[in-house]
């Protein structure tokens, strides 16, 4: 079982973005010295997005140039819809110039399969997620088992493709529907990846370690862990159920 650490910030200022990144150059740093197995992750807010694209962009390209000298890989999160395009181009500038970049896809939009198509066509790895945001139907499912047949969808692409894809979910259901799929594809356990949240199904976590497939630990960490969760919470109610239900499990 590996790591993907991500740390939260509340940015609201260039000033906090600084601080943001200064935290993950640090991380990086840690990471190589400690010798643990572990990606980082990142959010283009914590980076300045909503001050300022071009303060995001050259904020995160300092952390994939550190972490590329490190050998490390970092993975920018997808965040609400406001910030959807502008992360898919800030992901595609910076993979032009650094394949140890990678971006979070989530298939409650109704764009994501062709964000998906173009994106792995043009090499890049996606951690594929459901979606925790609250969004419109025009622009989104509605209905989670519409939720959940995009994501099976657009994870059969990915897992056909050679561009080593985060299946990141606890939803039981579609990790065996993965496993039976790449089975019968052959594709091979190590070229992709399964990723949870800490604390949430570890009993299937370790499982699936077990047998052979690698199992991503995402890991949030930080001061601004209270404001941060507040805000996911209250932005969809069902994250409170899904915490309950599965953090015993």
């Amino acid at each position: 079982m590996k790591a993907t650490i991500d740390s939260l910030e509340n940015v609201k200022t260039a000033e906090e973005a600084e601080r943001s990144l200064h935290e993950y150059l640090a991380l990086l740093a840690d990471i190589k010295n400690s010798g643990v197995d572990s990606q980082v992750s990142l959010k283009l807010t914590h980076m300045g997005l909503a001050l300022s694209m071009d303060l995001a962009r050259k904020n995160t390209e300092k952390i994939v140039q550190k972490a590329a000298e490190l050998g490390n890989f970092v993975r920018i999160d997808m965040e609400g819809s406001a910030f959807t395009q502008a992360t898919i181009d800030v992901f595609h500038g910076l993979r032009e110039k650094y394949p140890n970049v990678g971006v979070a896809i989530q298939s409650a939009l109704r764009r994501s399969e062709d964000d998906a198509r173009r994106i792995a066509a043009s090499g890049g790895s996606i951690r594929l997620v459901k979606g925790a945001y609250k969004e419109p139907p025009s622009i989104a499912f509605a209905d989670k088992k519409d939720v959940d047949r995009s994501f099976e969808r657009i994870m059969k692409e990915l897992l056909i493709t050679p561009t080593r894809p985060a299946i990141a979910t606890h939803d039981e259901k579609l990790i065996n529907e993965a496993q039976r799929f790449a089975e019968e594809k052959g594709v091979p356990k190590g070229s992709f990846d399964f990723e949870m949240l800490l604390g949430i199904k570890r009993t299937l976590q370790k499982r699936l370690s077990v047998e052979g497939y690698t199992v991503r630990v995402y890991v949030p960490y930080g001061r601004d862990w209270l404001p941060y969760t507040l805000r996911r919470l209250r932005e969809r109610k069902e994250n409170v159920w899904f915490v309950l239900k599965n953090i015993l499990d």
